[in-house]
């Protein structure tokens, strides 16, 4: 997964819409969404490669996605074979007892995985971890308001990519208030294939 927009506690009829492009590796193999977990049911498309998945849900709308994360020694593409698949985490997230999702985010160990960011959402929470190879995810949580994650931090004020669709997502979303409007005006965003800055 590599460009991530949400809507989160800005809307009237939804606590949160999250849409979302798969536009790096596109060639990888991948299964269409399917049922991940049986307990909890756990839904999403698979990666065929490691196993694991970009993005996942569950019945109770909870929802969880994974990023690659450009890390200084290292771009986002590249991964070190014999750290554990990042498409682990959305399903650790939502697997962890209670829905305790922030508790899970805590016992990730960042260094045993590719650098990457981490989201998961629920009705009450917006929760991102970074992850690059340190003991512990630094965690933020997401206030109210349209946010945009791709591999850098979210809302990223210094990359081309991240800056042009933060600017688009502002001007798409003003004045929106309802569900379906978010959606169309994320889905034309996603659309748009326009390369800024090289990146």
């Amino acid at each position: 997964m590599c460009t991530i927009l949400l809507a989160w506690r800005c809307l009237d009829d939804a606590e949160f819409v999250l849409a979302a492009n798969r536009d790096e590796l596109v060639a990888r193999p991948t299964a269409p969404p399917r049922r991940l977990s049986e307990t909890p049911p756990v839904y999403g498309g698979q990666d065929l490669l490691a196993g694991g998945t970009w993005l996942a849900v569950t019945p109770d709308g909870r929802v969880a996605a994974v990023t690659n994360r450009r890390a200084e020694t290292r771009d986002e593409v590249g991964r070190d074979p014999s750290r554990r698949s990042r498409g682990e985490l959305p399903l650790a997230l939502l697997r962890a007892p209670g829905g305790d999702a922030l508790g899970a985010m805590r016992r990730i160990r960042p260094a045993d995985y590719n650098a990457f960011n981490v989201l998961v959402l629920d009705a009450d929470h917006a929760l991102l971890g970074y992850g690059v190879g340190a003991d512990s995810v630094d965690i933020v949580e997401l206030e109210p308001g349209a946010h945009v994650l791709c591999v850098h931090d979210v809302d990223d004020p210094v990359h081309a990519k991240e800056m042009r669709v933060r600017r688009c997502l502002g001007q798409a979303l003003r004045g929106v208030r309802s569900t379906t409007q978010c959606v169309d005006a994320m889905t034309a965003l996603l659309g748009d294939h326009t390369i800024d800055g090289g990146d």
